[in-house]
This record gives structure tokens, sequence and C-alpha cells, in this order.
């Protein structure tokens, strides 16, 4: 029996548009696509949910459940259009933590440094 751990992936989004795309329309396209692909019952244990989204840069995470992951990233290639608008999802790092993903979104998407490790504490 495969025991369920939740997966992260870190995705960016591709486009000549230069309008913000909203959450909510990234979520409908990946919903419409992964039905059209799988059908609903598998749709329904993707156990999917967006845990961050930014409009301006395009980019977000994705948490899915582990069994799932080649469901999602099939679905994210099929994606050619949102908003009317031609995309490209390019999925930057899958992780089995949020740490880690996030750790790729500070290093590429943003100048906040990345907070130093204990290694000076005695």
């Amino acid at each position: 029996m495969k025991y369920i751990h939740q997966r992260y992936i870190l995705f960016e989004i591709l486009s000549p548009s230069t309008n913000e795309i909203p959450k909510s329309a990234v979520l409908k396209e990946i919903w419409r696509i992964s039905q059209k692909l799988f059908g609903e019952m598998q749709v329904f244990q993707l156990g999917l949910w967006m845990i961050r989204w930014n409009p301006v840069h395009r980019i977000g995470i994705l948490r899915f459940d582990n069994t799932s992951k080649f469901v999602l990233l099939t679905t994210l290639l099929f994606i050619t259009r949102i908003n009317g608008s031609p995309v490209i999802i390019h999925t930057r790092k899958t992780s089995g933590t949020i740490k880690g993903t996030l750790e790729v979104w500070r290093k590429y998407f943003t100048d906040i440094p990345i907070p130093p490790k204990d290694e000076e504490k005695k």
C-alpha cells in the first residue's frame, strides 16, 4: 500500500501578454484540462491546492498528493491558453517539502535573502 504524502511544484507561467493572470483563472484551467484528460474521479484524487500565487511575476506553488505527480505534470503540459492568452507553464521545482520549494522561490524570484542557518548558535 502506498502512503499518501504531500508534494509541491513551483511553476512559472510564460506568456507574451503583459496582463496579470488571476489565481482563479489558473486553477480553473488546471481543473478543466485535467477533467478533459483524466476524468472527474482522477481530478478528485489529485488533492490539488494552490499554496502561493504571485500574479505579477506569474509564479505559484501547487500542493498535491504524491500518487498524482505525473497526472498533474501532464495537465500542466497541456495548458496552452489562460484567459485567451497563449501560455507555457514551466515547472521549476518539484519537492517533498514546502521549505525546499520556498528556497527556490526566493533564489530565483525575489530579493529577500534566505535566512542564515543556525551554525553560529552555541
